[in-house]
């Protein structure tokens, strides 16, 4: 017997959900609605969590208490919604995600910024860095190329042919050696700019 592909889809789609419950059947019969909004208000996370609780309490014939939720996450978003929080989440590389209320947010906000900004001076020092290692690699095996190429040259058992494509690559391969070499001496630079810009962000932090 074949199962259909769009009733397999559904039954797939099922399983899925269902293993991404947020709660088991003995969480939601035993559910303290109050302290599971304060539990994900304190962990930031948005309104759209009550849903997927309600979703993984259905099945179970429990529908949760969205008064003691709503009542218990507003307490916990005040635990979140510090600067300190938002300067965590930005320095991390986290996405805020507009959870906290207007009289909180604006120094979450604020933290939040500080952080992010030393996480992107974090990243550009990265990105430098792995282009110039990215640069010295392809240097080296440039140069161990050019040296398999040599030997290949002044071998007897290379035909006259293979000694002019050998003397031409050899030629590119000097030409793009000399090249990195620049790149390298501008990505030493950089690096060093932005080593300054991360450790200058990283001073002026109001956040340690």
């Amino acid at each position: 017997m074949t199962i259909p592909i769009r009733l397999l889809s559904l039954t797939t789609l099922l399983i899925l959900l269902n293993g991404c419950a947020t709660m088991s059947e003995e969480e939601c019969l035993l559910a303290d609605w109050h302290s599971i909004g304060y539990e994900d208000g304190a962990r930031g996370r948005d309104l759209g969590r009550l849903s997927r609780h309600r979703q993984a309490c259905a099945d179970h014939g429990v529908r949760p208490d969205t008064a003691a939720y709503r009542s218990g996450r507003a307490q916990g978003l005040e635990l979140y919604c510090t600067e300190m929080r938002g300067f965590r989440l930005g320095r991390s590389g986290g996405t805020y995600n507009g959870v906290c209320p207007a009289e909180l947010e604006w120094l979450f906000v604020q933290g939040y910024e500080v952080g992010r900004g030393l996480y992107q001076a974090r990243n550009a020092v990265t990105a430098v860095a792995d282009a110039l290692d990215s640069a010295h690699s392809e240097r080296e095996q440039i140069l161990d190329d050019i040296t398999a190429m040599s030997a290949r040259l002044v071998s007897d058992e290379s035909t006259r042919e293979e000694r002019v494509t050998l003397l031409a690559d050899i030629a590119r391969l000097k030409g793009r050696h000399t090249e990195l070499g620049l790149d390298i001496r501008d990505l030493e630079h950089e690096l060093a700019l932005r080593e300054a810009d991360y450790r200058e962000a990283q001073l002026h932090s109001p956040y340690h």
